[in-house]
């Protein structure tokens, strides 16, 4: 049961046992219902405290900050080894061929420089910088001659309690299941996968990755579906704030829902040649 529907639960068993105190003039019921209210409200007290600490730390949060958070979830949520701290950022043994290690980094001039002269070093290394200003960031990857994937992404985030809801549509089921801090929802039509998508939850961080929908089944709202299930699992496990990678075509679904951009997401590799590499989030 979600955080909220155990809050109200507690206030109707304090007065359904309040009740039954009344009929029966057992001054032990009386006892029990005041005991169960008095927690209740404690418990409301500190999940809005803990809510407001979130909403806190998100406005206060600096971008650096933001980056390590993401990366951290992200490589969880794939099953790499825990990312490295760098000058800027954090360097992640991603292992792909094509793409064996990837740098997450700021825009600061002052640490982007070695950045870019160490990926072009690399070979199958990728660069993603975060920034407000992809324009800004390009001429650095030409100038070292590392090449720029198509497009930007989005680094979003979203206090979980405000994220939208959205049900699964009639003809479809879904089914969750946790590995460890991993939550994966899949949503079928029959025994077809029609869509999918995982978090992984480190203390009160939440980081969607690899939600994706099969192209027969878009524009259905099962991308919504599967974000509001993970975020409701998630929620469950103590996580109150989230924090994803959208691509450009999944951006709108999660603007739609109360996710926020924090900065764009622009990046480049190595100069080598180039086999089929999945995108970061789908």
């Amino acid at each position: 049961m979600e955080a909220p529907g155990r809050i109200w639960f507690g206030y109707i068993a304090a007065v359904g046992i309040a009740v039954i105190g009344l009929f029966t003039l057992d001054p032990l019921a009386f006892g029990l219902a005041g005991a169960v209210l008095v927690a209740t409200v404690l418990g409301e007290w500190y999940r809005g405290r803990q809510t407001a600490l979130a909403a806190a730390a998100l406005e206060a949060v600096d971008l650096a900050d933001l980056v390590s958070r993401w990366a951290r979830g992200w490589a969880y949520a794939r099953g790499f080894p825990r990312p490295a701290a760098v000058p800027g950022g954090v360097r992640v043994e991603v292992g792909e061929t094509g793409r064996r290690v990837e740098w997450v980094a700021t825009d600061d001039a002052d640490t982007l420089a070695g950045l870019v002269d160490t990926a072009r070093a690399t070979p199958e290394a990728w660069l993603s910088v975060v920034t407000d200003s992809p324009a800004g960031v390009r001429p650095w990857f030409a100038e070292a001659g590392l090449a720029a994937n198509d497009g930007d992404e989005a680094l979003m985030s979203i206090l979980l309690a405000d994220h939208g809801s959205r049900a699964v549509p009639e003809g479809y089921r879904a089914e969750a299941e946790r590995d460890g801090g991993v939550i994966t929802v899949t949503v079928r039509a029959g025994e077809t996968v029609a869509a999918s998508g995982r978090i992984a939850v480190i203390g009160a961080d939440a980081v969607a990755d690899r939600v994706q929908t099969d192209p027969d089944h878009r524009r259905r709202g099962l991308g919504g579906a599967v974000m509001s299930l993970l975020v409701a699992a998630a929620r469950e496990t103590g996580a109150v704030h989230g924090l994803l990678v959208a691509s450009e075509l999944g951006e709108p679904l999660y603007a739609g829902l109360g996710w926020r951009v924090e900065a764009r997401l622009v990046t480049a590799r190595s100069a080598t040649p180039r086999t089929s590499v999945e995108s970061r989030h789908g």
